[in-house]
């Protein structure tokens, strides 16, 4: 039942946060997590956005469907996507055809049964609403009016203890974290706060782009620039490379969404696979 948003105290907040609220979801399973630090979608009705998610979503059909004049300007997720074909094709054996950023993105990204899952470190956009300012949504909130209250309610509270317990629980064998700016966030969420770092330079072409790279059993957490911005990995070269790197601690089998594909003509789509559907409420963001 939806609680009214002024009646939510740090407690109701706390449990509603410490959920799968604000992740695109996909495969708990898989081999492969991605972590930004806040949805990229704007929106969502606050009544909605401030309860907990029980269970994760995905990019499904239907998601697809409701979406489809938002998804191609997701520039961020596109990015995202050509990674996870750069590290598809670095593992494959000679003669599988690789698949492209675009039909990685229109056919498999952050499927159910898919090779990724989708994770945010806090669950409300930058813009809740798509157009104000924090400060004009939340300001006569006595909990949400500070955004580093909120941001402390999802360090110390349940928030971060959920990604930490998603973590030990599914072991995926790589974690990749858009933003060195949250490092110390990413390191605290994901339970990486006490191990020593290396550091890597990507350098397809003439600039440079720095990873850090944190290594627990079975779980490798590597931390790179934001996808975006000036400062960002936005390049092509850069992404595939930091495909190919990635894809060091990653075996074909671990995309199997799409190992079975003998030519690009006959693709399958892993969004159609059986499985846990995403509910409409939980798509009713709008682009950011």
């Amino acid at each position: 039942m939806q609680c009214r948003f002024s009646e939510l105290g740090p407690l109701e907040l706390d449990l509603a946060f410490a959920s799968f609220s604000g992740m695109e979801g996909g495969n708990l399973s898989a081999a492969v997590w991605v972590c930004d630090v806040v949805p990229p979608f704007s929106g969502m009705p606050l009544e909605f956005a401030l309860q907990a998610q029980h269970q994760p979503a995905s990019w499904d059909s239907w998601y697809r469907r409701q979406h489809a004049e938002i998804l191609p300007r997701l520039q961020t997720q596109f990015r995202i996507a050509r990674v996870l074909a750069a590290a598809r094709e670095a593992t494959l054996p000679p003669g599988r055809p690789p698949v492209s950023a675009q039909e990685y993105f229109d056919r498999y990204l952050y499927a159910a049964h898919g090779n990724e899952f989708k994770l945010s470190l806090f669950p409300l956009p930058t813009h809740p609403d798509g157009k104000r300012p924090w400060t004009h949504i939340f300001g006569g909130h006595p909990t949400m009016g500070s955004k580093s209250k909120y941001e402390r309610i999802c360090r110390d509270g349940g928030r971060f203890r959920f990604i930490r317990g998603l973590r030990e629980l599914h072991r995926p064998k790589v974690i990749l974290c858009l933003g060195q700016r949250q490092r110390e966030d990413y390191l605290r969420a994901f339970g990486f706060d006490n191990v020593p770092p290396t550091e890597a330079i990507l350098q397809p072409a003439d600039i440079p782009a720095r990873l850090m790279v944190y290594e627990r059993p079975g779980t490798t957490l590597i931390v790179s620039p934001p996808f975006a911005g000036c400062q960002g990995l936005c390049s092509d070269a850069l992404l595939e490379a930091l495909g190919g790197f990635v894809a060091k601690w990653l075996r074909a089998e671990d995309f199997r969404a799409t190992l079975a594909i003998a030519t690009p003509q006959a693709l399958p789509s892993a969004v159609d696979s059986p499985g846990q559907s995403s509910e409409p409420a939980a798509s009713a963001f709008a682009a950011g």
